[in-house]
């Protein structure tokens, strides 16, 4: 995983600095080069293969190199290929990581460098960084500030504004594409989508939930309306004339059908039922539902009591 933690390692010092190591008696004893109290410490820190045109300030592993545009080798970037107008401020510790060795000679590793923070007047920053497109493109060959280490946080005690576009045109005087703000996870673009406004959702809901009203009502109503039809079948008879006793003489009768009285009793009952639970699902919607989800007051709201999106 990647998460052990060694106070001391050394493997990175060369054999000749291991074996005077071992030899000192105060290093040994920790009064010295041990770090202990922040005191001085020996530790494998890469040799930095220098550009002639940058200013390096350097203590132990780390770095403030003031130059221009360099992801790489002193050939790549903007610096590499003679631009003008790429000047640049490379923020560094940990070179080297995971594992510094002191006898090599290192380029800058946008990838292996511990924690960097970049900045360019003339850049390809998401290439620098190997960031996937996204949607909205890559930047080239304009400024660029890139933040990398294994956790940032940023802190903003009274907010943070993440602010695209506050200008018309770039650094580099050229109209301004409409930019958003993305939130790319593991670096992987697929699956990419747009973000929620929250109170536009609010109001979708709120209208689907009108619409389920409405359609509740109308359901109610036919069963109302099948419940009296039902009733009334119920209730049906049939009228007819029949022989009774032994002279034959005719009498009216009046016979309820056996097959529609039975059938009509259940459908009504089952009618009941159905508007029983009618009535219970609109009150789940317009009560319980609703006061749960898309009440501000409530705790399952679903809309952020804190950050917004445009």
């Amino acid at each position: 995983m990647g998460n052990n933690i060694n106070s001391v390692d050394n493997s990175g010092l060369s054999e000749a600095t291991r074996q005077v190591m071992d030899l000192d008696a105060n290093y040994t004893s920790g009064r010295s080069g041990a770090g202990i109290f922040g005191d001085s410490i020996t530790e494998a820190i890469p040799r930095y293969i220098q550009s002639p045109c940058e200013k390096v300030t350097q203590h132990g592993n780390s770095w403030i190199v003031l130059g221009r545009d360099r992801p790489a080798s002193r050939a790549s970037g903007y610096a590499g290929q003679g631009h003008t107008q790429a000047s640049s401020i490379d923020i560094v510790v940990g070179r080297g990581a995971p594992v510094p060795t002191s006898d090599i000679n290192v380029d800058p590793s946008f990838s292996n460098d511990a924690a960097r923070i970049y900045i360019s007047q003339k850049t390809d920053i998401d290439d620098n960084f190997r960031i996937v497109n996204g949607g909205m493109g890559n930047s080239h060959a304009k400024s660029g500030i890139g933040i990398k280490a294994d956790a940032v946080r940023i802190i903003g005690t009274e907010g943070i504004k993440l602010v695209t576009r506050t200008s018309a045109t770039n650094s580099k005087g050229g109209s301004v594409a409409p930019a958003g703000i993305e939130l790319i996870a593991v670096n992987d673009e697929e699956g990419l989508q747009p973000m929620i406004k929250g109170q536009n959702l609010v109001d979708a809901f709120s209208d689907l939930e009108a619409n389920l009203n409405q359609l509740s009502a109308l359901v109610l109503n036919f069963l109302k309306s099948q419940a009296s039809f039902n009733a009334s079948l119920a209730s049906h008879v049939h009228s007819g004339v029949a022989q009774v006793g032994p002279t034959g003489t005719g009498t009216c009768l009046t016979i309820a059908s056996i097959e529609l009285t039975p059938s009509g009793v259940q459908a009504t009952l089952e009618s009941a039922e159905a508007m029983v639970d009618n009535f219970k699902g609109r009150m789940n919607t317009n009560i319980l539902w609703h006061n749960r989800y898309l009440n501000p007051m409530s705790s399952k709201y679903i809309c952020s009591k804190y950050n917004k999106v445009n």
